[in-house]
């Protein structure tokens, strides 16, 4: 997710294709293979690795090993895989959904380890968690008001296989700028329906155990909220503003729930890159666990298929 300062350059760049992107990492949009860290297809299987404790809840047994991992999108358009316990980011492709001034904006895997990811022109586009691949859908732009949201699939009951694509957002001039709209988008017949007001623009995430989560870089204090699914009222907070104590906008942000700690992808308008940053609910403890790590994450996406124990 970006600010609205950074959408409208994306914006200006399709009509006029003299705005420079900000932050720009040379050698990132790349072809398979030409990435250092980029997956040639060697056959990653973390869960069954030693490393990979299959812990958590995981719903009726229909996940795959590629649904239980992080993925996430570059403003760029590279698509990456994150491990959490390595603390490695891998490079899958680069994702070509649309033309080369249309840049992805949020996402969100579903159950079955498909990406979604919003783009910039307002579309959603199915993406392959595999190898990068680019699908469109028949999602119809701009419904109810919402032409950039957050977005992230929740759990309808702890630990089972059925789940609901939540969203927030509103118009994009609005992003970032402290007040959006919860609903939720049905996969079924791709229907956008309102639930309520939110008092920010979040990044979502939800997780097996049936809750969603929301991060706000901005409101004050910078905040990761339980939200009801219901109505959006907040069921519990966790001041997270030790991310950036100097304040200021948000340049970037994305958001994931694994192994029982919250992962926030951040990047302020005086960074370079993106930091990676957890919370861990139990110790109130937010760390930081990478910084400038050469992509500006605009997207996060993990599966109700993650662990849910703490690893």
């Amino acid at each position: 997710m970006r600010t609205a300062l950074v959408s409208a350059c994306a914006l200006a760049m399709a009509l006029v294709a003299s705005c420079t992107s900000r932050a720009v990492t040379p050698g990132h949009d790349t072809g398979p293979g030409s990435n250092p860290g980029e997956d040639t297809g060697t056959g990653f299987d973390p869960f069954h690795d030693a490393n990979y404790p299959d812990t958590g809840v995981h719903g009726s047994g229909d996940c795959s090993d590629a649904a239980r991992l992080v993925y996430l999108v570059d403003q760029n358009r590279a698509f990456l895989r994150y491990d959490p316990m390595a603390g490695t980011i891998t490079q899958i492709g680069t994702i070509h959904c649309a033309g080369p001034l249309v840049t992805p904006f949020s996402m969100a895997v579903s159950r079955d380890a498909t990406a979604y990811v919003l783009h910039s022109d307002h579309h959603i586009y199915a993406v392959s968690t595999a190898d990068a691949s680019c699908t469109s859908t028949p999602f119809t732009i701009d419904q109810m008001g919402l032409q950039e949201f957050g977005m992230g699939f929740v759990s309808d009951t702890a630990g089972g296989s059925a789940e609901t694509l939540f969203i927030a957002g509103g118009p994009a001039a609005g992003i970032g700028m402290g007040n959006s709209t919860l609903a939720t988008l049905q996969l079924s017949n791709w229907s956008v329906s309102t639930i309520g007001p939110l008092d920010g623009s979040p990044e979502l995430t939800g997780n097996g155990l049936g809750e969603l989560w929301g991060f706000f870089p901005d409101t004050s204090p910078m905040a990761i909220r339980q939200l009801d699914k219901t109505d959006g009222t907040r069921i519990q907070e966790f001041d997270v503003s030790a991310i950036h104590p100097a304040g200021g906008r948000a340049a970037a942000w994305a958001f994931a729930y694994w192994g029982g700690r919250y992962y926030m992808f951040y990047q302020a308008g005086t960074d370079t890159s993106t930091g990676i940053y957890t919370l861990t609910p139990d110790t109130n403890e937010v760390v930081p666990v990478m910084t400038n790590i050469g992509y500006t994450i605009v997207g996060a996406g993990v599966s109700t298929c993650a662990p849910t124990i703490l690893i």
